[in-house]
């Protein structure tokens, strides 16, 4: 952070962001080198330690101290850092204050692995906590740090619900040190989002945030100098239309799941396109596409998720078009649009990939289960699950802005975050990102009991044994969460509880509003919630005092998910805080697609060994981690292509069109 301290103060003349540049293969290998040593797990021990000390130190004559010192203070000391950088001497004095402030504002007082978490992403690191450890807590320390020097500070987190509810609760520590706040979420207007990006410290999701940027860039883009001279001359500012002060600070909570996990697509902006015409061909498209045979015309691969369409399949589809007007004269047109409705048809499910709300198709995301809202598909695809669905038919839309959130983060001037996992993507976040992952360690002693993975024939087997496994552990008062991968998985789940007679409560994308309240409640004693993936991520789970003494909460993963960091976000719900608590894996193998080489090899072997051998459950298991490594690697390559696409551009922004 020391190396922007020179900035002068932000405004909407001055909007500092950081040149994104590729890298040639000499610094390429060189940040490979360095990375060996800032990815090492003790290449910051010594200075945490001594950090640590020093804090104590500063901490111990606070207690006696006036609130109106201690604010001078603070204030002197942010001066001081902007002038100085943030060196360790200063920063260790402000966090004492910082947690002295919030024991009395808040009630709540940091803890050692707290003020070593808000320590490492000062250092523009990423903070590995575990779950529970109070990150919500933790990130005021690097945030009140960086306002009081004078830079405006972005917190994003993954949803709405998050945004709002953690700036709510930091609230009253922040006011108390004279720093503003602005929230902003999907609902607030351009008004109150200009209005928001002034406040010292901006808490918003990072889609919002990207968006509001795209539309900087525009207005920025299609203002032609000429006509800037003009509005200056009025003594008018053009700056007036525009939102963020520039890219200077910003900490990301659950850091993987914003910079990792929503980086397979970029960020768009797009306009209406489109007439009765093309609306006709759409329609007229997803017509034929009825007309043509299965195995004869296309071949369809439901594991790769991919459709083809043969050679016979294009003269066919020529053949049937020739009477339909000129929109179908060209081959590659009238074959995109056949296969897309095809992808409609075949690939893309219903309580998988999308839900039907309000009359309305609204896309899932794969890995947290989340709607994503305001998402479409591009190039008539949304349109054909539309049809599909028998929703009013959109118009198509075109896009007139976008940007990866790769080269987006990396502008910053200063990026940190915190997440419970991300060490297995460490490699990946330093080599996009420049971010070294540390490992903080827990304020208390983990009491986690790792059950095994069982793996069964059939989904019959496997939700038989969610039911009986559950009915076991609420029998001894215990909390049960059952994790699954998909709302159809969710709504099995539910059905072979009810018909077992288990009261239990359902979370899925189609609950997403009520998420945070049915997880904050998934410890009472008896209680069975079934979550989507990671369904109220970042919403703490408290155990009544009867279920800690009754062992905790208990997890029961049902499948590997498309991530091994999701299988241990969904553990982690468990025993956090020095609770108890367990989780086990329920898997099965029936309608497992085989993609990787090792899966289909094992799949024999599971077979002759049987799944009721020692040996047969480790082929099972195998195979099972086999396909999810497959997975993982191509939702890698999707991210390289991604940030790929946006080095191919000759400017990283394309831009068409106008925004009113």
């Amino acid at each position: 952070m020391s190396r922007s301290a020179g900035h002068a103060p932000a405004d909407y003349r001055h909007r500092p962001e950081r040149p994104v540049v590729q890298l040639d293969w000499l610094e390429r290998l060189q940040r490979r080198v360095v990375g060996r040593l800032e990815l090492h797990p003790w290449r910051l021990k010594l200075r945490q330690k001594r950090f640590l000390a020093a804090v104590r130190r500063h901490s111990q004559p606070l207690g006696t101290q006036a609130d109106s010192a201690l604010l001078q203070r603070a204030r002197e000391l942010g001066t001081r850092m902007r002038q100085q950088g943030f060196n360790d001497p200063l920063l260790a004095e402000q966090f004492a204050i910082i947690r002295e402030i919030s024991g009395r504002v808040l009630g709540m007082r940091h803890f050692d692995s707290q003020l070593t978490g808000g320590w490492i992403m000062v250092q523009g690191r990423i903070a590995e906590m575990k779950t529970g450890e109070g990150k919500t807590l933790t990130a005021v320390l690097p945030v009140i740090a960086v306002a009081l020097a004078g830079f405006p500070v972005h917190v994003i987190t993954v949803n709405d619900y998050l945004t709002a509810r953690d700036a709510e609760e930091m609230a009253p520590l922040y006011r108390w040190f004279g720093l503003s706040l602005g929230v902003v979420t999907h609902e607030v207007d351009p008004v109150g989002r200009r209005a928001a990006y002034q406040s010292d410290i901006v808490y918003i999701t990072g889609k919002e945030l990207v968006f509001d940027y795209l539309r900087d860039q525009m207005k920025l883009t299609h203002q032609h100098p000429l006509r800037m001279q003009v509005a200056a001359l009025k003594s008018t500012r053009v700056e007036a239309q525009l939102q963020l002060r520039g890219l200077h600070f910003a900490l990301v909570d659950e850091a993987d799941s914003v910079l990792i996990d929503e980086s397979r697509t970029p960020l768009i902006i797009s306009g209406v396109q489109g007439n009765e015409e093309e609306q006709r061909f759409i329609e007229t498209g997803w017509r034929l596409s009825f007309e043509l045979q299965q195995d004869h015309d296309f071949l369809v691969d439901r594991e790769r998720r991919h459709i083809d369409l043969t050679e016979a399949g294009r003269n066919n589809l020529q053949r049937l078009s020739e009477t339909l007007g000129p929109l179908w004269k060209g081959a590659i047109r009238r074959e995109e649009i056949i296969h897309k409705a095809l992808l409609a048809r075949f690939i893309y499910l219903l309580d998988k990939d999308y839900l039907v709300r309000e009359g309305k198709i609204e896309l899932i995301d794969p890995l947290s289960g989340r709607v994503m809202e305001g998402r479409s598909w591009e190039k008539g695809l949304h349109q054909m699950v539309e049809l599909k669905e028998e929703c009013e038919l959109t118009q198509q839309r075109v896009t007139l802005a976008r940007i990866s959130y790769q080269n987006f983060f990396r502008r910053y001037l200063h990026l940190s975050g915190m997440t419970g996992t991300a060490w297995e993507v460490k490699d990946e976040l330093w080599r996009v990102y420049g971010l070294a992952v540390s490992r903080v360690k827990p304020n208390r002693r983990e009491q986690r009991k790792e059950l095994g993975a069982r793996v069964f024939a059939t989904d019959q087997e496997r939700w038989q044994a969610v039911v009986e496994h559950s009915r076991r552990q609420v029998e001894q008062g215990r909390a049960v969460l059952i994790g699954t991968a998909s709302v159809s998985a969710s709504e099995t789940a539910s059905a072979s509880l009810k018909q077992a007679g288990l009261a239990h409560y359902l979370l899925s994308a189609k609950q997403d509003k009520q998420e945070a309240e049915i997880v904050a409640a998934a410890g009472q004693p008896g209680r069975i919630t079934v979550a989507t993936n990671m369904a109220g991520r970042g919403t703490d789970i408290k155990l009544a005092p009867e279920v800690k003494q009754a062992g905790g909460l208990h997890v029961i993963l049902t499948e590997h998910y498309e991530s091994s960091r999701v299988d241990r976000q969904l553990a982690g719900r468990c025993a956090r805080q020095g609770d108890p608590g367990s989780f086990e894996m329920l898997l099965s193998l029936e309608d497992q697609p085989l993609r990787s080489l090792r899966g289909k090899s094992l799949m024999p072997t599971c077979r002759s060994l049987g799944l009721a051998s020692r040996a047969g459950q480790q082929a099972a298991r195998n195979l099972l981690r086999a396909e999810q490594q497959f997975v993982e690697r191509q939702n890698y390559l999707a991210r390289q292509s991604t940030l790929e696409y946006d080095h191919k551009q000759k400017d990283l922004l394309a831009f068409a069109g106008s925004v009113d």
